[in-house]
């Protein structure tokens, strides 16, 4: 008796999709990643481009397909749920002295925000030791980049639970400040949290 091939109508939930995919190209004989790497250079599949030109041309297996059509309609509906818009610099202080209260190192956060004041991501960019985070400039406008940002926020925390700047502090915010202007890019705040408090670096005119 010939095999049922699985019904994609059926499948409903974001893991379904996946996992569907993952069994279908299985199927096909690519039972590791580097099978599956090889495969992409092969085939010269360059963008994403190349890929849909690839699926919906005669070389690529008809469940494939399927699979990768389905797994990239589910992706384009996806939206993140992010908080809601924060109206103030209290909002903001105190979502983020939550969010980082007991942390025993150093870490480095940027809010992303577009033009109608929502949070489009959070992103951590560093984590150091007890007492330092080191955090390069092009990597949080790396992200800012990609997620078409209008403004930022950066925060940091000192476990010690010291709310005050330190040199390199204030010369780091002063460099993002800089590059932010270059990228017509608003530079709203840089937060300073220790043991479920926090220091607004705007609000205490410290830039």
């Amino acid at each position: 008796m010939e095999k049922t091939k699985p019904n994609h109508y059926i499948v409903n939930t974001d893991q379904e999709l996946l996992l569907h995919l993952f069994h279908q190209l299985e199927d096909a004989g690519y039972q590791t990643l580097p099978e599956l790497e090889e495969k992409i250079l092969q085939l010269k599949l360059y963008s994403f481009s190349d890929l849909f030109n690839y699926i919906s041309g005669p070389a690529c297996d008809q469940e494939i397909a399927v699979a990768i059509e389905e797994v990239a309609d589910r992706l384009r509906l996806s939206e993140p749920k992010r908080n809601t818009v924060f109206t103030s610099s209290r909002e903001v202080g105190n979502y983020l002295a939550n969010k980082l209260v007991g942390h025993k190192q150093e870490e480095f956060w940027v809010l992303y925000i577009d033009n109608g004041n929502h949070i489009v991501a959070e992103k951590k960019i560093s984590q150091g030791t007890l007492d330092r985070s080191l955090v390069h400039p092009r990597d949080v406008f790396r992200w800012a980049v990609l997620f078409n940002c209008a403004s930022i926020i950066v925060a940091h925390n000192h476990p010690s639970g010291k709310l005050m700047p330190s040199q390199s502090d204030l010369k780091l915010t002063d460099d993002l400040i800089k590059i932010a202007g270059l990228m017509k890019i608003n530079f709203l705040d840089h937060f300073i949290l220790g043991k479920g408090h926090y220091l607004s670096m705007k609000e205490n005119e410290l830039f």
